[in-house]
């Protein structure tokens, strides 16, 4: 066997025993062998390379693709280690992974049975089941998840948990509350959604002067704010444009 060959061989040998010794997804261990080339250079891109760095920038380069090639992965690795340990960590990440692939009616069980003892009132957990009941439609178990949060930690500060407590507001059809809440979360909260979203009320609600100046707003602060921001802030500043007929 040319030196070459035997190369390959050992390489590929190498990788599928870390496959298997780190518990990683079997469907790499047919890449590596079916298509060795590609399929180890694969591997050490979105396996070994994010994990080498241990950087939040090349966990973000490669959980996009990684998702798509594997969208169950996150899953799997979840219900592995809480059958290994029985964690409220591990309950948690089981808890994230499921409301990530919109099992919420999952995802609420596991963050009510982690809610208990010496994490009854933890705000994370709290704030994670509140957004797992609003995702499955639960809007008035959102409110009072998160009222209870706020009773519970009151220094407790999150624009998300402020953004996800008027929306919720608002899907019951209380405006005139959803509005408050609004107006006060506008700011603080990064970026323009919440603006965008407290002028489609505004909008709706009959008060179309005070819509269009907060849509103006955002189309501004948008042009004129960096550059790298604007491709994360498109959705509200063409929504802002299309309110406003641009």
């Amino acid at each position: 066997m040319p030196l070459l060959g035997l190369l390959e061989v050992v390489a590929q040998i190498l990788c599928a025993v870390h496959v298997w010794r780190t518990g990683r997804s079997l469907y790499w261990l047919y890449i590596i062998l079916l298509v060795p080339g590609l399929g180890m250079a694969g591997y050490f891109f979105f396996e070994i390379v994010p994990e080498l760095m241990g950087t939040r920038t090349a966990r973000r380069a490669v959980q996009g693709v990684g998702k798509a090639l594997d969208p169950g992965r996150r899953v799997r690795e979840a219900e592995r280690r809480l059958a290994i340990t029985a964690t409220a960590e591990n309950k948690a990440e089981l808890a994230e992974a499921y409301l990530e692939t919109g099992r919420a009616q999952e995802a609420i069980a596991l963050f009510k049975d982690t809610l208990a003892g010496v994490h009854a009132t933890d705000p994370a957990l709290m704030f994670g089941l509140s957004r797992a009941n609003f995702a499955a439609g639960a809007f008035a178990d959102t409110v009072a998840t998160l009222d209870a949060l706020r009773e519970a930690n009151p220094d407790y500060q999150s624009p998300e948990a402020h953004l996800i407590y008027a929306r919720a507001l608002q899907e019951q059809g209380k405006m005139e509350a959803a509005l408050h809440e609004y107006a006060a979360l506008v700011g603080y909260y990064p970026g323009q959604e919440a603006r965008c979203r407290y002028a489609m009320l505004l909008a709706r609600s009959g008060d179309g002067q005070a819509a269009e100046r907060n849509f103006r707003e955002i189309c501004q602060a948008i042009e004129l704010g960096p550059r790298h921001q604007r491709a994360d802030q498109r959705e509200w500043y063409d929504i802002a444009r299309r309110a406003l007929g641009a």
